[in-house]
């Protein structure tokens, strides 16, 4: 179920309580008063927000106490980087040009960790592996800084199995203007900055036919732009 603008707005007044960071004390009259609605309406829409894993909820003797759970928190990010590209100035094109290197062989499991939350984000199952583009040239560096000055998708860390994964930042791209695929930036990476690994739906090195040292072109795809 996609969230309705009724749960947003919900989602918006306890961020502005404070139940991003922590359990907060509200009742359900208090939230109405927040959003200019009856107590019921109130009540009807945090046990929506609560049934779609926005939320969490626990009572108590004296109301309840709230907190926005990782999903309401993505669901928050998304409508504001959705709000600062429709503010932002429109610019030219960001390109980012670079030459195809191996990897050191870890991102088909790093791939497959976050799958279900690069699917849902990027809306496309992910091939199990990145392409890694070694940027050399001032130009592309200065555009990656464009880039990153764009607003992004977030994907929130998580811990699975005793491990800890982080937040991964997403842009939207189009390699060598064939294929729709976008940039991962790991809170975690062990490679240089001068290195961008890409995710795709196909392993971009046999649909392009590429290989080791060959030219690879990154257009940087608005949000307000993908599909």
């Amino acid at each position: 179920m996609m969230t309705t603008p009724d749960m947003w707005f919900t989602l918006y007044a306890l961020a502005n309580k404070g139940a991003i960071h922590s359990d907060t004390a509200l009742t359900t009259g208090d939230l109405g008063s927040l959003m200019n609605v009856s107590q019921q309406t109130a009540s009807r829409r945090i046990a929506l927000c609560v049934e779609e894993g926005y939320l969490l909820r626990i009572h108590t003797v004296d109301g309840m106490l709230l907190r926005i759970t990782d999903k309401g928190r993505d669901e928050l990010l998304r409508v504001f980087s959705n709000l600062e590209v429709a503010f932002a100035p429109v610019q030219e094109n960001i390109v980012i040009e670079g030459r195809l290197v191996t990897g050191l062989g870890e991102g088909a499991y790093y791939v497959e960790a976050y799958a279900s939350r690069l699917r849902e984000a990027l809306g496309f199952k992910p091939y199990l592996g990145t392409l890694n583009v070694k940027v050399t040239d001032e130009d592309s560096r200065r555009a990656i800084g464009r880039m990153k000055n764009t607003p992004p998708l977030v994907l929130s860390g998580f811990h699975h199995e005793g491990r800890t994964f982080g937040d991964v930042i997403c842009y939207r791209v189009k390699v060598n203007n064939e294929i729709e695929a976008a940039v991962v930036m790991a809170q975690r990476t062990h490679h240089s900055e001068d290195i961008l690994e890409v995710v795709a739906p196909v392993d971009i090195r046999k649909t392009l036919n590429i290989d080791d040292d060959a030219k690879v072109t990154l257009t940087v795809i608005p949000l307000h732009m993908a599909t």
